[in-house]
């Protein structure tokens, strides 16, 4: 059977594309921690896979310098093309964008390292995947990847009662749609079964009270509500979705608290 590239539950739409935006600034520090500890660095030749609007590649763009390269794949056409216009818009002369699936994708040249963020979630045979992109790495080439593992979100919003029960809606949204909310396993499974280096492993909880990181997860509820109507799931326990936002920051104002959002659970290691 051939692999497939899932759908993506989110949707391509407009609405979505300034969620993504929104979201990646909160999430770009601890990317780029990440990629620089996994040796992302001056020079190299990079894949990014499911780039996204392409803040993933901006990032890798800078860390490889004007010697270096950042090719960079996504199912969606006009994601490749808001992807395109915000890396030129920033300077970035390293970058290229071209319309791919990952299950099919056939580069010319082989990578020094290949990097991809919330990818793999929607994928069907993840490790398959991996195994597909050890072959597209050159001998010694790094593969780093960062994936969601919710438990940790979970835990650490289980004193907000209806931070949890939004959150958990969300999580049950995303697993009705085919995606996985827990990667932890899979990646260490598909580079052990790729033939990679055990990985290194390092989870993530991003923190923070800022209205836009505040506002995280109610944007990811609305990005998923016609899934949550298509599938069914039961929201009438979260009352009235328009006050929403604002009852959720009250909750966090009367408990005097942070709010959290999904943890990323990275794996780097060499072919």
């Amino acid at each position: 059977m051939p692999l497939q590239q899932a759908d993506y539950v989110l949707g391509y739409t407009s609405v979505e594309q300034q969620r993504l935006i929104r979201q990646a600034r909160v999430l770009a520090p601890l990317t780029e921690r990440f990629l620089r500890d996994a040796g992302i660095s001056s020079g190299m030749r990079v894949l990014d896979i499911g780039c996204g609007m392409g803040d993933v590649t901006m990032i890798a763009a800078q860390l490889v310098g004007s010697t270096g390269r950042v090719a960079s794949i996504d199912l969606d056409q006009a994601s490749i093309e808001t992807a395109q216009r915000r890396a030129a818009s920033f300077g970035f002369e390293n970058t290229s964008f071209h319309r791919a699936d990952i299950a099919e994708y056939v580069p010319p040249d082989l990578f020094d390292a290949i990097i991809g963020r919330f990818i793999l979630q929607f994928v069907p045979d993840p490790i398959a995947i991996i195994r597909r992109l050890y072959g597209m790495l050159r001998p010694g080439g790094l593969l780093a990847l960062q994936e969601p593992t919710w438990k940790l979100w979970l835990t650490y919003t289980a004193h907000l009662p209806l931070r949890l029960s939004v959150t958990e809606a969300a999580r049950d949204a995303m697993q009705a749609g085919g995606a996985s909310t827990e990667m932890e396993q899979q990646l260490y499974q598909g580079f052990i079964a790729a033939g990679l280096q055990a990985p290194q492993l390092r989870v993530e909880l991003p923190v923070g009270n800022s209205p836009e990181f505040r506002s995280l997860l109610p944007d990811f509820l609305a990005a998923l509500m016609p899934n949550v109507t298509s599938k069914g799931i039961p929201i009438d326990h979260l009352g009235d979705l328009n006050t929403l936002r604002d009852r959720l920051d009250q909750e966090l104002d009367s408990r005097n608290s942070f709010a959290s959002y999904v943890a990323l659970i990275g794996a780097f290691g060499h072919r």
